[in-house]
């Protein structure tokens, strides 16, 4: 009859209805998976001088005064890759007499229990006199859980009359890493959910309005 309205169909309503179930889906998913990553840090101050850690009777001592900083992701979705850095930098006004002082050889291993590592093992370097010396790894987050591990630094000596490099323990810091895992599903797979939630969502809607309108 002319001039009389309808009311909305049901099925446009489940349209509609459908349509914010699949923008709430992938708004969480998207969410998840781009909130930036979580991360700690440890600083210490090491002295010109006399290693605490060098054997009795020795003259194993730090060159100068420097700063070693380590940093490693407290949170890795699973899939995902984060970063693990050690840093080694003097401290301001210790590169006096540069040119008189060799290199700080530093030895690194870090181990993180069943998370894979790269580079895995020890990884021994030389701070050149007035520069800083970064040392990175990458880790990869592989099924849910807590992974805990270790990250010992040495500072390295060489012994002419044996010929060997003789490692004296600076720090040892412990780490932890989580990894979590949305529905179970590793990070690119919950992003192209999430790109897929918002286009049905989009569609859904566009639909469900024609649909009103008939």
């Amino acid at each position: 009859m002319a001039g009389v309205k309808h009311a909305p169909g049901g099925f446009s309503k489940a349209l509609f209805g459908l349509s914010l179930v699949c923008l709430a889906f992938g708004l969480v998913s998207l969410a998840w998976a781009v909130w930036p990553a979580s991360e700690d840090a440890a600083q210490f101050t090491i002295k010109a001088g006399a290693l605490p850690g060098a054997p009795a009777d020795t003259t194993y001592a730090a060159l100068t005064d420097y700063t070693l900083s380590i940093n490693w992701p407290t949170r890795l979705r699973k899939g995902d890759g984060g970063t693990l850095l050690v840093t080694l930098a003097e401290i301001g006004g210790a590169a006096a007499n540069i040119d008189d002082r060799p290199a700080q050889i530093i030895v690194v291993e870090s181990v993180i229990s069943s998370m894979p590592i790269d580079p895995p093992g020890r990884v021994q370097a030389s701070a050149a006199p007035g520069h800083d010396l970064e040392l990175t790894w990458e880790l990869t987050g592989g099924e849910e859980g807590d992974y805990e591990g270790k990250v010992g630094v040495s500072f390295a000596f060489y012994e002419e009359e044996t010929d060997t490099l003789v490692e004296v323990p600076v720090v040892v810091v412990d780490v932890e890493t989580r990894v979590d895992a949305l529905w179970g599903l590793e990070r690119n797979l919950v992003l192209w959910m999430g790109f897929v939630g918002l286009v049905l969502w989009g569609a859904l809607f566009v639909v469900g309005r024609v649909v009103d309108r008939r």
